[in-house]
């Protein structure tokens, strides 16, 4: 079993994945010590009942298109956009890696509430995202982001309204969420169809929003073989996931000032997520300021 705790301040700015992102596969699945949750649970039957929701119809054509280009100083990115279940279409980055590979393993990477998947090439953006996807790239992974449903260069499917945020319109943003969900499902569909991908070495990186997403698909879709999980949302449901996620290992981190959560809340969370190398870190923040990379990885 490897499991560690971590606290760190909020200075010196790093990449997440520099220098511990390796591919190992296992498959134990020991607990931690953090005493018993109290946090929502259901039974393994309600449980698969939920996942259902998350299926969809393998049989509609993918329609993948790749419709720009662009060549960055660390890959080449694809615009590639694809045919989610409604037969609308979902815009994504694929980026390879210059590393002449003739495979690349990828990570998913799945934004936050009002996030896009711009951002991600950004440094100063909320997620420091050009801080995570350069190093990711000059290591070698390929990486795949999607516009959010209502977010990015989908707002227009919400009438350029504000993206629902779930605590004023939970109805419209859970299914916003799963719908979110099952357009990575697919994402991966369209993977499986590329020939310098790796689709035996997928991992998924989300924060927020995003990290429910992460929850939810790691307790059910064995293509992800790691995650990492950030500012997840305690209250709503990951919880319900957590127990499920059986797949080689798992970092979580959280900020000791985020107002979604408490740290103990966190902490339970992370006591139901049972696998063989998992990771919690508690930041010396909260969401508002950002997020601060300093050298944590997965091993996956």
């Amino acid at each position: 079993m490897n499991v560690r705790f971590s606290i760190i301040s909020s200075g010196n700015i790093k990449s997440l994945f520099y220098s511990v992102l390796i591919l190992i596969f296992c498959c134990s699945t020991p607990r931690s010590s953090f005493a018993q949750t109290s946090l929502p649970r259901v039974s393994n039957e309600v449980f698969q009942t939920i996942v259902q929701f998350y299926g969809y119809d393998k049989n509609i054509p993918l329609d993948a298109k790749v419709v720009a280009k662009q060549e960055l100083p660390t890959g080449n990115r694809e615009k590639i956009v694809f045919t989610k279940i409604n037969q609308s279409r979902v815009p994504s980055y694929l980026v390879i890696p210059k590393d002449g590979a003739v495979t690349h393993p990828v990570v998913l990477i799945v934004d936050g509430i009002y996030g896009s998947k711009e951002r991600w090439f950004e440094d100063a953006s909320w997620p420091k995202g050009g801080l995570v996807t350069t190093p990711l790239l000059k290591s070698d992974f390929a990486i795949m982001i999607l516009d959010a449903v209502y977010h990015g260069e989908r707002s227009a499917d919400n009438d350029y309204a504000p993206v629902p945020a779930p605590w004023e319109l939970p109805n419209t943003a859970r299914q916003m969420i799963m719908q979110t969900a099952i357009e990575y499902r697919r994402a991966m569909d369209y993977l499986s169809t590329r020939s310098d991908i790796n689709t035996t070495r997928i991992g998924m990186l989300g924060l927020s929003m995003g990290a429910l997403i992460t929850f939810s698909l790691t307790s059910f879709d064995s293509r992800i073989k790691s995650a990492i999980a950030g500012l997840a949302p305690v209250q709503f449901g990951s919880s319900v996931f957590a127990p499920h996620i059986g797949y080689n290992s798992f970092l979580m981190f959280m900020g000791n000032k985020d107002g979604y959560y408490t740290m103990k809340e966190a902490r339970e969370l992370y006591d139901l997520i049972s696998v063989p190398k998992k990771e919690f870190v508690e930041y010396n923040a909260g969401t508002a300021g950002g997020i601060c990379w300093k050298g944590y990885g997965l091993v996956y």
